[in-house]
């Protein structure tokens, strides 16, 4: 039996790997998506930009009906260019957006990328971070929400 939860995290970072000039993006940056927590990602010696990270986030309230639930499991879409204290806004602006066409939702429609058991995901309120502070990389945090139906396991 697959696990929905293991599901939806690889067709999250399927559809991040979308993102590419030669699919109509601004940037290439689905060249280099990985799960895991970006600190660590970004301070490992072949860390290249831009980069982004699926990591774990926390989830929104679950919703219980019958014998399941409604599981909005959290992630942290997290994205990081390379750039000076100066000249870093355009780039991290173009990945922004490259990731909320990537991510949209559709209101009303099921979402087309991700399995069964996951018709819907809703977007959180995006958040950049200026490099600096010993970050060597500006990044934009947008949270995602999965909708999955988990059903009761009984015997």
């Amino acid at each position: 039996m697959s696990n929905l939860i293991t599901l939806g995290r690889k067709a999250l970072i399927a559809r991040l790997e979308t993102i590419t000039q030669a699919n109509g993006y601004r940037t290439d940056a689905g060249n280099n998506v990985r799960s895991g927590w970006f600190s660590e990602r970004v301070a490992a010696a072949d860390a290249s930009f831009p980069m982004v990270v699926v990591q774990r986030a926390k989830d929104q309230a679950p919703r219980f009906a019958g014998h399941g639930m409604r599981k909005l499991h959290g992630y942290a879409v997290v994205a990081g260019v390379e750039a000076g204290l100066d000249d870093y806004e355009d780039a991290l602006d173009d990945l922004e957006l490259d990731l909320l066409q990537c991510l949209m939702p559709i209101e009303g429609v099921p979402c087309e990328w991700t399995p069964e058991g996951i018709p819907h995901v809703t977007l959180g309120i995006s958040e950049p971070v200026p490099p600096g502070d010993g970050l060597k990389a500006a990044t934009i945090v947008i949270p995602i929400y999965l909708h999955q139906f988990i059903e009761s396991h009984r015997d």
